[in-house]
């Protein structure tokens, strides 16, 4: 598609679909051995940031800003994760929490990470949080067995984002067009579907990524034979805070 000038990412003031093939690979200093496409970040507009990080065997990912927390999903791989003087052994589904501070992640093999980070918002950040998507358990959203809902941390107050998973039967919607003043990042992890974001109806499958901004009329809808998947962040447990 790249040879013919055409695209489906699409970027506006108050959302973004951001498509594999316009994926950008940049090298940091920070993080020797890795690939990295920053999907969502502040200069769109967000107060957060979203990032794909392909790891070589030997490679080391970090932090880019200590003073961010940081939420990490190991999409595929396995890796050690050196936090506070601990290492966890984490693969393919697991993910953490951890909060702002140094950590580092060494790669024996070829892995890929998905990281949300921003500043914490708050003077007590929660502890660090080690799980897997497997250990989560899946609820019916608002009663619909055909939309299931993960919530990947503790519904505590000293949290100030929220990051969840939704699956999708084969037909299955969210149950309104939502609007509020909470922003989302969120990576389609299986599937396809159709999303709405504000007058536009987009076309997704998995690898994409979509930004929505404050009081984006949003909607999304399942298509296809299979069940699709997505990760998401939103935040959480604190009111609105003018940047």
């Amino acid at each position: 598609m790249s040879n013919t000038g055409i695209t489906r990412t699409s970027v506006h003031p108050n959302h973004a679909l951001i498509c594999p093939e316009s994926h950008i690979p940049l090298h940091f200093p920070e993080l020797p051995g890795c690939e990295c496409v920053v999907l969502i970040s502040p200069e769109m507009g967000a107060k957060f940031s979203q990032t794909l990080i392909q790891v070589a065997a030997g490679g080391i990912a970090r932090p880019l800003r200590e003073t961010d927390e940081t939420f990490l999903l190991i999409l595929e791989g396995s890796v050690t994760l050196n936090f506070a003087g601990e290492q966890h052994q984490m693969a393919t589904d697991d993910f953490c929490y951890l909060p702002p501070g140094p950590w580092q992640v060494d790669a024996a093999q070829a892995s890929q990470l998905m990281t949300f980070s921003k500043p914490y918002i708050g003077t007590d950040a929660p502890a660090a949080h080690f799980s897997s998507l497997s250990a989560v358990p899946a609820e019916p959203f608002l009663g619909d067995p055909d939309a299931l809902l993960q919530v990947l941390l503790p519904d505590h107050p000293s949290y100030d984002w929220g990051i969840n998973l939704f699956q999708f039967a084969p037909g299955g919607t969210l149950p309104q067009v939502e609007s509020h003043f909470m922003e989302h990042g969120l990576y389609l992890l299986e599937g396809q579907g159709v999303y709405r974001l504000g007058d536009h109806w987009y076309p997704v499958e998995a690898g994409d990524t979509i930004w929505m901004g404050p009081f984006l009329p949003q909607w999304y809808a399942a298509i296809g034979k299979t069940p699709s998947r997505y990760i998401y962040y939103k935040e959480m447990n604190r009111p609105p805070i003018k940047a």
